[in-house]
């Protein structure tokens, strides 16, 4: 019997995008979060006494600032191997990308396997292969997993491969591939990364993603970390999730249906914070929350967004201090007009309604959002709009999110000039 750990997209020293930006946000915290669930990571290889950590590649995050980042790994490094343990790992396409790895020698219990062919490591003593091949420059778009050699004949086979499988949403196309080719080589675990959410792909064989060991901003919610697996008889006998994160990035939909009075919003808010806060383990957290539902109040919250916003960062601030930091408030509520009887009659008031709720309007196709998008680069700096920012409107997402938010206003909006006449 032995235990190996098998983690991915650490991403180092990962740079803060758009933080500045807010206020009270812990930046120096979420900076430091990478390194510290990192360090959970040794803590947990050395208390469960692992044979071997495989890290499926994007343990940096482009190139290094300084050196302080290759220090810091080389003595966590350091710390497995006062225990005898060692390091596989192959470079996925941020580690790609960085320039100064090159400028240091590699920790002696860290083992890069080749970018040029399949590297397969045996460790006899275990009865084990490692097969694995990392990214040689940062765009790979071949399917990595074909070259990959058949299964080790009466030993426990490994494949080790950053990619994108068959394409995940919100992650970019890399060294794609099926769950059948890799089937197709008899292995009985394969240890991938790329995709930052946990995923269990197949058990049969074992196919893992075990997403990113820190979320590092609110696409990136719930908890983070690595899995345990312990292999007995030459089979997989247990899979084990194993948070390492130090900060949770939580997203919560608050339903406000029914609600007539500020009051019952903020209560029904400080319920919802409790709540999170109470699953959170323990660790400070970073929340999003989104308001919706159709309530009597809706246009009193959208006329005073940035009012409700710091009256409910003030409840957060009251439930837990300095361990909670609202991130954003959203306000996606419509106006109660009785919603209901106002869809369903056959006036053009409810027909319009309609026609509003039915279908999210394809952005491509609103006449003059091209021209309002390219007004607000001019208007707003440019690192605004950075890739982890709420206003990427390089990012599809962003976009569809913004034409969602300004639809339930209108609609609120409606519903309040309809019901005053």
């Amino acid at each position: 019997m032995f235990k190996f750990i098998h983690a991915a997209d650490v991403h180092l020293d990962s740079p803060l995008r758009g933080l500045s930006r807010y206020e009270s946000a812990p930046a120096e915290s979420i900076r430091d979060a990478c390194r510290r669930a990192f360090e959970n990571l040794v803590d947990l290889a050395i208390e469960e006494k692992v044979s071997f950590v495989l890290l499926a590649g994007d343990l940096y995050d482009g190139d290094w600032k300084d050196y302080s980042t290759g220090i810091f790994l080389s003595r966590q490094m350091g710390r497995l191997g006062q225990h005898d343990i060692t390091v596989f790992t192959v470079a996925g396409n941020h580690d790609a990308a960085n320039r100064m790895t090159k400028a240091l020698d590699s920790p002696a219990n860290m083992k890069i396997l080749s970018s040029r062919k399949v590297e397969t490591i045996r460790l006899d003593e275990l009865g084990v292969a490692i097969h694995g091949r990392s990214f040689g420059t940062q765009h790979v778009d071949e399917n990595l997993a074909a070259g990959f050699a058949d299964a080790k004949r009466g030993i426990f086979n490994i494949g080790l491969l950053h990619t994108s499988l068959d394409g995940r949403e919100g992650h970019a196309v890399y060294a794609p591939c099926s769950a059948d080719d890799l089937r197709a080589k008899s292995y009985q675990y394969w240890a991938l990364g790329h995709i930052h959410k946990q995923e269990f792909v197949s058990e049969d064989p074992w196919i893992v993603f075990p997403g990113c060991i820190q979320g590092r901003h609110i696409r990136e919610a719930g908890a983070k970390g690595c899995v345990l697996v312990t292999v007995e008889d030459g089979a997989v006998s247990a899979v084990e999730k194993c948070p390492l994160d130090v900060l949770r990035w939580v997203a919560c939909n608050v339903d406000l249906t029914d609600t007539a009075e500020m009051r019952e919003v903020l209560e029904l808010a400080r319920k919802f914070i409790e709540h999170q806060r109470a699953s959170a383990d323990g660790r400070p957290i970073a929340m999003r929350i989104r308001f919706e539902g159709a309530t009597s109040i809706s246009d009193e919250l959208s006329a005073f967004p940035e009012r409700f916003e710091q009256q409910i960062r003030a409840i957060g601030a009251e439930i837990a201090g300095d361990a909670l930091w609202i991130e954003r408030v959203e306000i996606a509520t419509v106006g109660k007009l009785d919603l209901e009887s106002t869809l369903s009659d056959d006036s053009a008031f409810g027909k319009l309604l309609r026609d509003i709720l039915a279908t999210p309007p394809n952005p491509d196709e609103i006449s003059g959002l091209k021209g309002v998008i390219a007004d607000l680069r001019q208007k707003i700096p440019s690192q605004a709009f950075g890739a982890d920012s709420v206003l990427n409107l390089d990012e599809s997402q962003t976009v569809d999110r913004l034409v969602d938010e300004a639809k339930h206003m209108l609609v609120g909006r409606l519903l309040a000039v309809g019901g005053a006449k």
